[in-house]
C-alpha cells in the first residue's frame, strides 16, 4: 500500500526504494525500466535547498532558458523543453503549472522520469516528467518549527506538523506552513512568499482509502532584467562579457508577482486481495503579472544600448483533471500478469492576456542606470488570445512476468483538441509503449524499452511572421537502455538513450516553422547512497548529443540543438563520522558544459561549474527533542556564468550563505 512505501520513503537517506511517478507507481527503482532521478528530502535538507532548481542541480542534463532564475524557471533536460502547463505533476497525478514558482518545503521528494511519458500522461514534451511529492503523516508524529537566512538579509521561518488520530491511527493530517522575506544577490531586485498546505489520509475500512491536497503559495518580487543575444555580424554572434550578478537593467519597480492553488482528491479501493481501483481528480491554478525587460542592440564598446520592457499582467492559467483506472495480477499457465487499465483527461485553460509595450529605454551593460516607472511611455496594447487544450486518454499495460523476465506493453489511445478565438485542431492517433526488464541476480536488473508519445510543436511566438498560428501535433520516439544496481544502501545506474522528435524553431525569414528533426541520444550514469558507513554520494553524469537534421538549411543541419550540454553532471558528498557525534559535513560540485544559444550556433556559452560546501548538527534535548543547525555556502568561488541559454541571458546568482534552524518537539 502507499502508506507502508511514503513512511518507507520518509526514512534518512539519499536513496529512494521505491518511485512515485506515472505508471511506475509504486514499483521498486530497480524494477522501473526508465531514467528516474529522485531528489530527498534528506538530499534536500542536506543541501539547504529552497527551491526546484537547487533540487534539480543533482541531476544531470538540465539547463535554463530564458527567464529569470530568480523568479521563475524554465527547465530543459536532455535538450528538451520542460513545459510548465503539462510536464508538472504533483504525487504523479495533478498537472500543475510552473509559470508561478514551485514550492519545496511542504516536499518529501522531488523525482526525474526522463524522457517520452506518453502512455501514462499522453499529451507532453518528451523531455520528461517533474513530480513532486507531499510530505505526509506517517506512524511517528511530527512537530517542527525552524527559521531560516541567507548572506542576502533574506529571512523566513515555518512550520510541520503531522498527526495520526482516531481509532487505529485511520486519520493523517499534515500541515506546512512557510513565509519568508527575499533578496536576491542583484541590486534591488528582493520580495517575499508564502506557502501554506495540508496532505490528509483517511483510511475509511480496511479497504477503501482517501487522500486529499490542497496546497496555496504567493510570490512577489522584481525582474532583474536579461540580455538579449546580440545580433550576428560576419556569420558569428560576440557575446558580452557575463556582468556582474549585482547589476539590474530593468526599470524599478518591474514587477514580478504570482500566486498558485493546487488541489486534488484521491481513492484507492481494494477490490480483492489482487485488484483495486483508483479514482482521483484536481484542480491547478497560476496567477502572475510580469513586466519583461530585455537589454539589446548593445555596443560592446561603450555598453550602451536599448531596453525593450513589456507588461503583462493579469495572466491566468487553469488545468482541470481526473483519472480512473483499476489494478490487478491474474495468471496465465506459468506468466504473472500485472494489468493497468486507465481513462484520464486533462483540460487546460489560458486566459486572454493583455500585453503592454513601452517605448525602448537607453540602458547600460556596464554602468546601467536606474529608470523610474514614470520614465515609461507606452507605445502599443496588444492582447494575445488564450485558449484551451483538451487531452482525453485510455490506456493499457501489462506486465508479464515469468521467474528474472518481465515483458511491458502499453497502448495509448490519444483524443488531443486545441481551440482558441482565431483557430482550432484536433488529432486521434494511439502511440505504444514496450519494454523488457531481466534481474540475473536479486541486486542487479537490465531493461530496454520503447515508447512513442505526441508533443505539441507550440504556438508561433509574437513578432514573428506568423504569430498566434497554432503548430501541428508531432510524434516523438525514445529508445533506451539501462542497468541498474542496488545493495547494501547504494544504487547505482547506467543508461542509454535515443530520442527522435520534430523540431520547431524561427527560420531567417522570422518565421515559425515545424521543419526537420531532432535527435537526442546519449549516456548517463549515476551512483547514489552509502558508499561506506560515514559517507553518503550522489554523483551523476550525462553526455549528450543532440543535433538537428532535415531543416532545409545546410548551416543549420548538423548543428547542435540550442541549450543542450553535451557534458554535465554533479557530485554530492557529505561525511557523517561517529567520532563527530551529531556533525555532519559536505561540499558538492555542479557542472554545465559548452552549449549554444542560436540554431545557427553563432553563439556559444561557456561552460561552468559551481561548487558548495556545508555542515550540520543536531542537539538531542531529550528522547523527542532536538535541534539541528545547518549551514551551506553555494557558489563558493562567486563563478561568473550565464544561467541560462537562449534567446535572453541572465546572469548566474553569486555566491551566497544560507542557514536552517529547526527545532524538532
Amino acid at each position: 500500500m502507499d502508506e507502508e512505501i511514503l513512511v518507507k520513503g520518509q526514512r534518512e537517506a539519499l536513496t529512494a526504494e521505491v518511485v512515485q511517478v506515472g505508471a511506475f507507481r509504486n514499483r521498486a527503482w530497480i524494477d522501473t525500466p526508465a531514467t528516474i532521478s529522485v531528489i530527498t528530502r534528506s538530499l534536500m535538507d542536506a543541501q539547504n535547498v529552497q527551491g526546484l532548481e537547487a533540487a534539480l542541480r543533482n541531476t544531470p542534463g538540465i539547463t535554463q532558458q530564458t527567464t529569470s532564475p530568480f523568479n521563475t524557471n524554465t527547465f530543459n533536460v536532455r535538450g528538451v523543453q520542460i513545459r510548465a502547463d503539462s510536464n508538472y505533476r504533483l504525487n504523479g497525478g495533478l498537472p500543475i503549472i510552473n509559470y508561478a514558482p514551485m514550492p519545496v518545503e511542504n516536499k518529501q521528494r522531488v523525482e526525474l522520469l526522463k524522457g517520452v511519458s506518453a502512455l501514462y500522461y499522453g499529451f507532453a514534451m518528451p523531455s520528461g516528467i517533474l513530480n513532486l511529492g507531499t510530505k505526509r503523516a506517517g506512524a511517528q508524529p511530527v512537530t517542527t518549527l525552524y527559521t531560516t537566512a541567507d548572506t542576502e538579509g533574506g529571512y523566513g521561518g515555518g512550520v510541520d506538523v503531522g498527526r495520526r488520530f482516531g481509532a487505529g491511527d485511520r486519520l493523517g493530517l499534515r500541515v506546512n506552513g512557510y513565509a519568508s522575506d527575499l533578496q536576491s544577490t542583484t541590486n534591488g531586485v528582493s520580495g517575499h512568499r508564502e506557502l501554506l498546505s495540508a496532505a490528509l489520509d483517511w483510511q475509511a475500512n480496511d479497504r477503501l482509502t482517501i487522500k486529499a491536497d490542497a496546497e496555496y503559495y504567493h510570490r512577489t518580487g522584481q525582474e532583474p532584467g536579461g540580455i538579449t543575444l546580440p545580433t550576428a555580424v560576419a556569420g558569428k554572434i560576440t557575446l558580452p562579457a557575463i556582468p556582474a550578478p549585482s547589476l539590474r537593467f530593468a526599470p524599478e519597480n518591474a514587477v514580478f508577482s504570482t500566486w498558485g492553488m493546487n488541489a486534488a482528491l484521491r481513492a484507492d479501493y481494494a477490490m480483492s486481495d489482487t485488484w483495486s481501483a483508483r479514482a482521483e481528480a484536481g484542480v491547478a491554478q497560476a496567477h502572475r503579472n510580469r513586466m519583461i525587460s530585455t537589454l539589446g542592440s548593445v555596443n560592446l564598446t561603450t555598453g550602451a544600448g536599448r531596453n525593450t520592457i513589456t507588461y503583462t499582467p493579469g495572466q491566468f492559467w487553469e488545468n482541470r483533471y481526473g483519472r480512473a483506472e483499476m489494478a490487478g495480477q491474474f495468471t496465465t499457465g506459468p506468466l504473472r500478469h500485472d494489468l493497468l487499465l486507465g481513462l484520464a483527461r486533462t483540460d487546460m485553460y489560458s486566459r486572454d492576456q493583455l500585453q503592454l509595450r513601452y517605448a525602448a529605454m537607453a540602458q547600460n551593460l556596464y554602468n546601467p542606470v536606474v529608470i523610474p516607472q514614470s520614465a515609461l511611455t507606452l507605445s502599443t496594447v496588444t492582447i494575445n488570445a488564450g485558449g484551451v487544450n483538451s487531452d482525453t486518454g485510455a490506456y493499457a499495460m501489462d506486465t508479464v512476468s515469468m521467474g528474472p523476465v518481465q515483458v511491458i506493453a502499453g497502448l495509448r489511445a490519444v483524443d488531443y483538441r486545441i481551440s482558441t478565438a482565431s483557430s482550432a485542431y484536433s488529432v486521434r492517433t494511439v502511440t505504444p509503449s514496450f519494454g523488457l526488464l531481466l534481474r540475473p541476480a536479486m541486486a542487479v536488473s537490465l531493461y530496454g524499452s520503447y515508447i512513442e508519445g505526441l508533443e505539441s510543436a507550440g504556438t508561433a511566438p509574437d513578432g514573428t511572421t506568423n504569430a498566434g498560428k497554432i503548430m501541428d501535433p508531432a510524434v516523438s520516439r525514445q529508445w533506451e537502455a539501462g542497468l541498474r544496481y542496488e545493495a547494501h544502501g547504494l544504487q547505482t545506474s547506467l543508461a542509454a538513450f535515443r530520442i527522435e522528435r520534430a523540431l520547431a524553431y524561427t527560420d531567417t525569414s522570422n518565421t515559425y516553422v515545424l521543419n526537420g528533426r531532432a535527435l537526442h541520444q546519449g549516456f548517463e550514469a549515476a551512483i547514489t547512497g552509502k558508499l561506506l558507513p560515514a559517507l553518503e554520494v550522489a554523483i551523476s553524469g550525462q553526455y549528450l548529443d543532440a543535433v538537428q537534421r532535415n531543416t532545409g538549411t545546410a548551416a543549420q543541419d548538423g548543428k547542435p540543438v540550442v541549450n543542450s550540454a553535451k557534458w554535465s553532471g554533479s557530485a554530492f558528498v557529505q561525511y557523517s563520522p561517529r567520532f563527530l557525534d551529531g556533525w555532519s559535513i559536505n561540499g558538492g560540485a555542479y557542472y554545465t558544459g559548452d552549449r549554444y544559444a542560436d540554431a545557427l550556433n553563432l553563439a556559444q556559452l561557456s561552460g561552468y561549474t559551481t561548487y558548495s560546501a556545508g555542515f550540520g548538527h543536531s542537539w538531542h534535548l531529550s528522547a523527542q527533542k532536538r535541534i539541528t543547525l545547518r549551514a551551506t555556502v553555494d557558489n563558493l568561488t562567486d563563478k561568473r556564468y550565464w544561467a541560462t541559454g537562449g534567446t535572453t541571458l541572465y546572469a548566474g546568482a553569486s555566491r551566497m550563505g544560507k542557514m536552517t534552524l529547526l527545532l524538532d518537539l
